[in-house]
């Protein structure tokens, strides 16, 4: 496999990442997503029916972890051809894209042990799907910060023929705008703020499939570029 091909591989991570993600999902019965306003019965009894769903699921979340770590690299791989764009902006993409991965790890895992004992008193298994639906959909300040830096390169590139177009720098600063209505998440257990509500996770789940789309086609598009065979 040559260096081109991998590369291309890592571009494609963008759409393996979101399909695992979400095949995770359905495979653990969070579609719709359990709502905070379940009471710890309803919450127990859902883990009891499908422990088997979520622990199944909750591994492709962590292997889909692993794709976005890829995306990240490939990201960041090509922001080094824009000319005259500091180290910092990269590194800055590369680091935030490293924690955004946590928030893939993480909440599989703390999934998974919510469902490894179905059978506990049903207030832990209540607190720990608290927990872990809060760790899922609040953190969304990494991508943030990665989109940020993506965008700013974007921004920067002085070329004739610029690598990435400008829109999808403006994508970049807008995608992630759209998840901050999560910050309010801890004051809501019902309505469109709640982990299960309409501008807390629908809306921002929609607009991260347009993004990681948008982003493949243009990973892919820069990579097929003559230079880029220049990369070191």
């Amino acid at each position: 496999m040559n260096q081109n091909s991998f590369q291309r591989f890592c571009a494609w991570s963008a759409i393996i990442c979101p399909l695992l993600f979400f095949c995770a999902f359905f495979m653990a019965g969070f579609v719709p997503p359990l709502s905070p306003s379940l009471t710890a019965a309803e919450v127990a009894h859902h883990y009891q029916e499908h422990s088997s769903g979520i622990r199944a699921g909750m591994i492709l979340m962590l292997i889909s972890g692993s794709f976005y770590a890829a995306f990240t690299a490939v990201s960041s791989a090509q922001l080094r051809r824009i000319p005259g764009v500091h180290s910092t902006v990269i590194y800055t993409q590369l680091v935030a894209g490293a924690f955004g991965c946590l928030t893939f790890l993480v909440p599989a895992m703390l999934f998974e042990v919510t469902a490894f004992r179905p059978d506990r008193p049903i207030e832990i298994t209540h607190a720990l799907n608290d927990l872990s639906w809060i760790l899922l959909v609040m953190p969304w300040p990494p991508f943030m910060i990665q989109n940020f830096a993506f965008a700013f390169a974007v921004f920067s590139d002085k070329q004739k023929s610029p690598l990435f177009p400008r829109w999808l720098g403006y994508l970049n600063i807008w995608a992630p705008i759209t998840f901050t209505p999560a910050v309010l998440l801890p004051f809501f257990k019902t309505g469109p703020f709640a982990w299960s509500g309409l501008l807390v996770i629908w809306i921002p789940a929609g607009i991260f499939i347009v993004w990681f789309a948008a982003m493949c086609w243009q990973l892919l598009k820069a990579i097929d570029r003559p230079e880029a065979n220049d990369l070191a």
